[in-house]
C-alpha cells in the first residue's frame, strides 16, 4: 500500500519533469542582438490570414533603405505590403540592448497590418529570459535546437510569449525567432520566405 502511495506522488513529478525538459533546452546558444538582421532592403514574407479566416495572403515586411541615428539608437523605417499595396508602415528602433518594433496602424485591424507592434526584444535572449514590455512582460517559453516553420527548418529557435494587460483583461501573443534570420513566426503567421542584404 505504501508503494502505491509513493508511486501516486511520483507520477505527477515525473510527468512534469519530462514535459519541462522538452520545452526549453538550456543548451541552445543565446541569440545576440548582432544576430538579428537589420539592413535596408531586408524583407520577410509571412502567410497571413484575414478575419474571419476566409483566405490567406502573403504580407511582405521590409526595412526601407532610409534610417536615422539619434545617439546610440538607430531607427529603421518599415513597410508591410500585400499584393504590392502598402497596408502598414512603422519603425524598428535598435539600441543596446534592445530592439523595439512599432507599427503606424497599432493594433492589427486586418491581415498584415500591425505586425510585431510594440514588441521589444531584449538581448541576449536565452532559456529562461524575461523582461518588461509596454504594459506587460515577454518571456522565453521554449528553446528548440531545430524547428520547422512554414515548411522550412531553422536552428536554435526561441519561442517568446508576450502578456499584456488591457482594459479587457490579459492578452497573449507569441513570436518565434531564429538567429541570422529574424522573426520566423508571429502569432500564427509563419515566415514563408526571406531576403537579406
Amino acid at each position: 500500500m505504501k508503494a502505491v502511495k509513493r508511486i501516486k506522488y511520483l507520477i505527477p513529478f515525473l510527468f512534469l519533469s519530462v514535459f519541462a525538459c522538452k520545452k526549453t533546452n538550456p543548451a541552445i546558444p543565446a541569440i545576440q542582438m548582432s544576430q538579428m538582421p537589420l539592413k535596408g532592403g531586408d524583407s520577410w514574407s509571412y502567410a497571413v490570414t484575414n478575419y474571419p479566416a476566409t483566405h490567406t495572403d502573403t504580407a511582405v515586411y521590409q526595412i526601407a533603405n532610409a534610417m536615422s541615428v539619434f545617439g546610440a539608437t538607430v531607427t529603421y523605417y518599415t513597410t508591410t505590403t500585400i499584393k504590392g499595396t502598402v497596408v502598414d508602415s512603422g519603425t524598428i528602433n535598435s539600441g543596446t540592448p534592445s530592439i523595439t518594433y512599432t507599427s503606424d496602424n497599432g493594433v492589427q485591424t486586418y491581415a498584415g497590418s500591425g505586425l510585431f507592434d510594440n514588441w521589444i526584444l531584449t538581448f541576449p535572449i536565452s532559456a529562461g529570459s524575461s523582461w518588461s514590455a509596454s504594459g506587460g512582460t515577454i518571456k522565453v517559453i521554449a528553446a528548440s535546437a531545430s524547428l520547422s516553420v512554414g515548411g522550412n527548418n531553422y536552428n536554435n529557435v526561441y519561442t517568446l510569449l508576450r502578456t499584456v494587460i488591457t482594459p479587457g483583461g490579459m492578452v497573449n501573443d507569441t513570436m518565434l525567432i531564429a538567429p541570422n534570420v529574424g522573426i520566423i513566426k508571429y502569432d500564427g503567421f509563419p515566415l514563408v520566405s526571406y531576403h537579406l542584404q
